[in-house]
């Protein structure tokens, strides 16, 4: 049987999310600021894992196991944000994941998530000259 690691798995301004890698995704839900639209969070879940959330903070890129707990029961949510679901918004849902991998972008980072067909998410700084900047959410599909 695996082992489940729970918590946090990456806190740094460069990784690579190899785990992930020919799986395919099931949800994707952003966490946002319904005033300014900035993204808080981001809850994945992807088949045969548990959902894991990623962010972005002090300049580095945070991937972790969200322990079972599914962002999408209002159980689990914090009433003051939004939950979207991103995966039925982009056409996302059965997609498979062929990277994820965080970079240095100046003074923050960035999380990109690569699917087949030539799509990608990106979780990034609005400005990443600011150290303390607000994220957003890009969804990019090439052709």
């Amino acid at each position: 049987m695996e082992e489940i690691i729970r918590g946090t798995l990456f806190q740094d301004n460069s990784f690579e999310c190899i785990d992930f890698n020919g799986l395919q995704l099931e949800k994707l839900v952003s966490c946002e600021n319904p005033n300014s639209r900035d993204v808080i969070m981001v809850y994945i879940k992807v088949k045969d894992k548990e959902w894991h959330q990623f962010f972005l903070d002090v300049g580095y890129g945070f991937w972790q196991n969200y322990e079972g707990i599914d962002p999408t029961d209002e159980e689990n949510t914090e009433p003051e944000y939004n939950y979207v679901d991103k995966s039925s918004e982009w056409n996302l849902t059965g997609k498979t994941i062929t990277k994820i991998f965080c970079v240095p972008d100046d003074k923050n980072c960035s999380i990109t998530i690569e699917f087949n067909e030539s799509k990608k998410l990106i979780l990034k700084t609005r400005e990443p000259q600011i150290f303390y900047s607000d994220c957003e959410l890009l969804f990019i599909s090439s052709l």
